[in-house]
C-alpha cells in the first residue's frame, strides 16, 4: 500500500474518533447541557468541602459559647458583629460554623443511609426477579406492606423501638428508603432477563452469582444511580425531621433538623436562628435534585440531547 493510501485510510479512522467522544466526555455532555444540574453540583461541591474542611474553614467551635452574645444579629442587621456572619444562637454559639460543622454530619448520615438501603436492596431485587414464583412473591409483599405506611411514620416507630442515636437513626432512614430500591432493581432486572445477551451468557454455562451480578446488574446501573441521588435529598430531609423530632443526633452536636428543633422557641424575636439552617436545607435539597436530573438526562439514552 502507497503512502497516499494510507493516508486515505487513516482519515475515516480519525474521522470516527472525532465523532464518537469517549464515555466520560459524553456523559459530561449530557450532564451540562442542563444547567441547573451545573448549579446544583457546583453549590455541592462547595458545601461537601466546607464540610471536609471544617476545622479549616469554621471560625468557631461549634459547641463554644458566647455569653455576651447571646441571639445576636446577622453582621448585616442592626445590632449584629462582624465577628459572627450569621449571627448567634440562643446559647451564644455561631450559627456559621455549626452550619459547617452539621453539613458534614448530614451529609455523611444521607450517604450511610443510601448505601444501607442500596446495597440489600439491589441483592433483594435480584433475587426477586430470578427467583420470581416464590421467593420474589415473599420479597415484593414485605415490601409493599413497608410501602403502605408513612415513611416518617415508620422511621419514628423505628426510632421509638430502637432510641435515638446517630447509628439508629441511619438504620431507620435505610429501612425506610428499602422498598423503592427493591421495586427499581427487579423491574430493570426483569426487563434485561428477557435480552439476547442474557440468554447467550446461560448457553455458555454462566453461574447464577455471575448473570446476576456481573451480566445483568451493570445493565441496571443507570436508573440506581439517579434513584440513590434523590433518595440522598431525601435521607437529608429525614434526618432533619427525626433530629426536629428530637428522635436523631442529639444535642449538642451540631446538625441542621437538631439546629432547626433547639430554635423553634425564637422563631419571633430572633428569626434567622431558624431561617438559616431551614434554607441550607432547601438548598442542599434542591441542590441535590438538580443534579438528580442532570444524571437522568446524562444516563438515560431516551433523553440524551445532542450536543
Amino acid at each position: 500500500m502507497t503512502n497516499a493510501n494510507m493516508q486515505n485510510a487513516a482519515v475515516p479512522a480519525e474521522d470516527a474518533a472525532l465523532s464518537y467522544p469517549s464515555p466520560l466526555k459524553e456523559f459530561w455532555q449530557g450532564f451540562s447541557y442542563n444547567k441547573g444540574a451545573v448549579a446544583g453540583l457546583i453549590f455541592m461541591s462547595i458545601v461537601v468541602l466546607c464540610a471536609v474542611l471544617a476545622p479549616l474553614v469554621a471560625p468557631y467551635s461549634p459547641i463554644e459559647q458566647y455569653r455576651d452574645h447571646l441571639l445576636t444579629p446577622p453582621a448585616w442587621l442592626d445590632g449584629g458583629s462582624s465577628a459572627f456572619l450569621l449571627g448567634t444562637d440562643e446559647l451564644g454559639r455561631d450559627i456559621l460554623s455549626r452550619l459547617i460543622y452539621g453539613a458534614r454530619l448530614s451529609l455523611f448520615i444521607g450517604l450511610c443511609s443510601v448505601l444501607l438501603a442500596m446495597v440489600p436492596g439491589v441483592v433483594l431485587g435480584l433475587l426477586a426477579a430470578f427467583f420470581p414464583k416464590v421467593l420474589g412473591g415473599v420479597i415484593m409483599r414485605v415490601m409493599d406492606i413497608m410501602m403502605a405506611l408513612p415513611s416518617l411514620l415508620l422511621a419514628v416507630a423505628i426510632m421509638a423501638i430502637l432510641g435515638p442515636g446517630l447509628l439508629n437513626a441511619m438504620i431507620a432512614i435505610a429501612t425506610v428508603s428499602l422498598p423503592a430500591y427493591v421495586r427499581l432493581t427487579r423491574a430493570s432486572a426483569m426487563t434485561e432477563l428477557n435480552r439476547d445477551y442474557v440468554t447467550a451468557s446461560r448457553v455458555s454455562g454462566a453461574g447464577l452469582f455471575r448473570l446476576m451480578f456481573n451480566t445483568v446488574l451493570p445493565n441496571c446501573m443507570a436508573p440506581l444511580i439517579v434513584h440513590a441521588t434523590m433518595s440522598f435529598s431525601s435521607a437529608i430531609l429525614e434526618i432533619a425531621a427525626l433530629g426536629f423530632l428530637g428522635l436523631g443526633v442529639q444535642p449538642p452536636t451540631p446538625e441542621w433538623g437538631t439546629m432547626l428543633a433547639s430554635a423553634r422557641d425564637y422563631i419571633e424575636r430572633a428569626w434567622w436562628v431558624v431561617s438559616l439552617p431551614g434554607l441550607t436545607i432547601l438548598l442542599s435539597v434542591l441542590a441535590i435534585n438538580l443534579m438528580g436530573d442532570g444524571l437522568r438526562d446524562a444516563l438515560d439514552p431516551k433523553l440524551k440531547r445532542a450536543a
